[in-house]
């Protein structure tokens, strides 16, 4: 068994003695390959689940109450059946599992008790939020027996980041965590949910994050800013008649011509997101070709609109991205998530990723005198139950 696993389920037992038949659940974080602040703008995105999750052990309770353990920080709560219906106010670091509780159903009759160990970086871009909010919604449906597919699982997870974490985020975190595929990743049309696989071989390709060391928080930052800066560019781009419902409903060519009659601010952010999606589906076809230096350039040129036209990045995220340049067998980085801290991501030969971690880890402390965090994703499976 996962050694995570027993650990869990040691605390579990530990801080809810008695449990009876606990059920235990996993959801991964995900990376993006490419295609950033584009999924609320109709866009093509490409993300894949990875190695590193948030585990979940369930069991009933006759408590009358909701009562959470988080087993890695050792932090325990407990919320009553009628959560947000009584305005109740919800200690931050349970929101999410409460935000799905809350969503899943509004007359629970019944207590349980929730365990959380996670192994995924929090606050480095890797949808940790996501995971601990599918992974709830998951378990919960499948202990109450209810029949939820991926699709309404994965709007239903967007619903709780927008209504009860207050971050107005496109649907691509929680589609990739429910529908990863171990080797593959996800190209996902953000207008119709329609998506294919890429195999990517393991033995040819790894995707190594690099830890800013900055924190990013998407409810503090200028997430919601750059999202209302791209509603606004699409409006102005309707009233120059442009015929779209989304940004990256043009094509770089048809946006050329009306670019330069939109205001500074909301031509940087519409050029962002239609020039990223139309690297996205580059991206798919120079990866398919097996062209994986042509493909590392789109993630170099991705990261260079984040930084110039997005304005999401920070100076540990351009330096890692600079220093990822240098380095043999790198074909390409850029930063990764919402931006402003969180991690990058390198497209790395395989058998230089581990050269690769070495070198960029000593760059990073030589400049800033700390380690950063280094991590060589497995790309694998979406949420799931373990044990029953």
């Amino acid at each position: 068994m996962n050694e995570y696993i027993d650990r869990l389920v040691a605390a579990h037992n530990s801080s809810f003695p008695g449990a009876a038949h606990p059920r235990v659940f996993s959801c991964p974080g995900r990376i993006n390959l490419i295609g950033e602040h584009v999924d609320y703008n109709g866009g093509h995105v490409f993300p894949a689940a990875i190695d590193r999750a948030v585990y979940l052990c369930v069991s009933e309770n006759a408590s009358g109450l909701f009562r959470f353990h988080d087993a890695g920080f050792q932090d325990s709560g407990e919320l009553p059946l009628s959560l947000f219906r009584e305005g109740i106010e919800v200690p931050r670091v349970w929101l999410y599992p409460a935000g799905a509780l809350a969503a899943l159903r509004a007359d629970w009759d019944r207590g349980f008790d929730l365990s959380y160990l996670s192994t995924i970086p929090v606050g480095a871009g890797v949808s940790s939020s996501a995971a601990i909010t599918t992974v709830t919604l998951f378990a919960m449906a499948k202990t109450l027996g209810m029949e939820l597919d991926g699709i309404e699982l994965a709007r239903m997870g967007q619903r709780v980041e927008r209504e009860y974490a207050g971050v107005a985020c496109g649907i691509m975190d929680q589609f990739a965590v429910i529908h990863g595929r171990k080797d593959s990743a996800i190209l996902l049309d953000t207008r119709d949910l329609s998506y294919e696989y890429l195999y990517i071989d393991p033995s040819r390709v790894r995707f190594v994050l690099v830890n800013s060391g900055v924190r990013h928080s998407l409810r503090e930052s200028g997430y919601n800013d750059r999202r209302m800066e791209c509603e606004s560019a699409l409006a102005l781009l309707r009233g120059l008649g442009a015929k779209i419902d989304h940004l990256c409903d043009l094509s770089p060519v048809d946006f050329m011509p009306l670019g330069p009659s939109l205001p500074p601010l909301e031509l940087r952010r519409a050029r962002h997101a239609i020039t990223e999606n139309a690297r996205t589906l580059e991206f798919l076809r120079r990866m398919r070709s097996g062209d994986f230096s042509a493909a590392g350039e789109l993630l170099y040129a991705s990261h260079a609109s984040l930084r110039d036209d997005f304005e999401v990045s920070i100076d540990q995220m351009d330096r890692l991205v600079e220093w990822a340049g240098g380095v043999e067998g790198a074909y390409g980085s850029r930063m990764m998530g919402g931006g402003f801290g969180g991690c990058t991501v390198t497209m790395v030969d395989a058998p230089s990723a581990g050269r690769f971690a070495a070198e960029i880890a000593l760059k990073f402390q030589e400049e800033y005198g700390a380690p950063p965090g280094v991590l060589e994703c497995a790309i694998g499976d979406g949420v799931s139950e373990l044990i029953r």
